[in-house]
């Protein structure tokens, strides 16, 4: 058998959807999750366990590492055997908190068994569009996967069986960002519950002219462009409604003139700056939010963050 060295795997989180974007656009954030993978002829099952020592947070099934590491032999490499492996996380994203934790651990078995792969055979990998498109097709939609994988923003699409499409875009300095991650999770699936099964024709024509506006704050980097680009009529209203204790929240920096979005399903909301505002704005912001977080009884954390331009990172020990 081939020595398979340790492989340390290092994915950022993401936001998926940006407003208007909904599975098509998402963008990579200097927050990561960590996968150390171990090998050996004396490992004879895979174990996975936390860096920490504490519980696993999901049960055997639930493990996409994983599955998604098994799913690749299946697709791209059906003479081989998955060789078991033995893997320490450490995890800084936040479970079903939006911030594409599912996505970095799909990510992070896909990457894996290419690496396996391509040591233990000598047939040809799959190309990089063929790795892609079955990175996009295994969650279902590409917003929160590619930006793992890629890093950056981006923009994809791949509907009804047709070839990923894709584009990257780095996002401007110009502007700061912060998570704000309330201290409750939401299933995405229960979430897509919430969303209506068909829209009114002036609600898709408001998000498709937010798209343009993204893009013409990509390229422009003006801030007023962002503020535009971040309304949605599609799932946002639906995922915060009046009832939910994110709302009032949102319709203060709404009416304050801060960017903002939820990020994916949520609960986390992803809050923008101008850069050049963060002396004048920050305090006042970070005051307003602990007041509204603190009378809704919600626990929770705000930090700044980056956008990660990189993508996945695998290094060999």
């Amino acid at each position: 058998m081939v020595r398979l060295p340790k492989i340390h795997i290092k994915v950022p989180g993401t936001s998926a959807n940006l407003g208007p974007g909904f599975d098509l656009m998402g963008l990579a954030l200097d927050i990561h999750n960590e996968f150390e993978f171990q090998f050996s002829k004396e490992i004879t099952e895979t174990k996975t366990e936390l860096k920490n020592g504490k519980t696993l947070p999901f049960s055997k099934k639930e493990d996409l590492v994983l599955s998604s590491y098994l799913s690749y032999f299946s697709k791209f490499a059906k003479n081989l055997t998955p060789p078991p492996y033995h893997c320490k996380m450490t995890l800084a994203l936040p479970l079903k908190g939006g911030l594409g934790s599912s996505a970095s651990a799909i990510v992070a078995g896909l990457c894996l068994a290419k690496e396996v792969h391509k040591r233990l055979s000598t047939e040809s990998l799959p190309t990089e569009q063929e790795f892609t498109q079955f990175l996009a097709e295994f969650e279902g939609h590409p917003d929160n996967t590619l930006p793992a994988y890629l890093g950056g923003f981006v923009f994809a699409y791949s509907t009804f069986g047709e070839t990923l499409r894709y584009f990257r875009k780095k996002f401007p300095s110009s502007v700061s960002i912060f998570v704000l991650t309330p201290e409750y999770s939401v299933s995405t699936e229960e979430s897509r519950k919430t969303l209506p099964k068909s829209y009114v024709t002036s609600d898709v024509i408001f998000n498709l002219s937010r798209i343009g506006a993204w893009m013409h704050f990509l390229d422009k980097r003006k801030f007023g462009d962002l503020l535009v680009g971040l309304e949605d009529k599609m799932h946002t209203p639906y995922r915060i409604p009046n009832s939910s204790p994110l709302f009032p929240l949102a319709d203060t920096l709404k009416q304050e003139g801060i960017g903002y979005c939820l990020s994916g399903s949520g609960p986390s909301l992803l809050i923008f700056l101008e850069r050049k505002a963060l002396k004048s704005k920050l305090n006042e912001l970070e005051s307003k939010v602990s007041k509204i977080m603190k009378e809704s009884g919600i626990t929770y954390q705000f930090r700044r963050v980056k956008p990660d331009g990189i993508g996945v990172r695998i290094k060999m020990k």
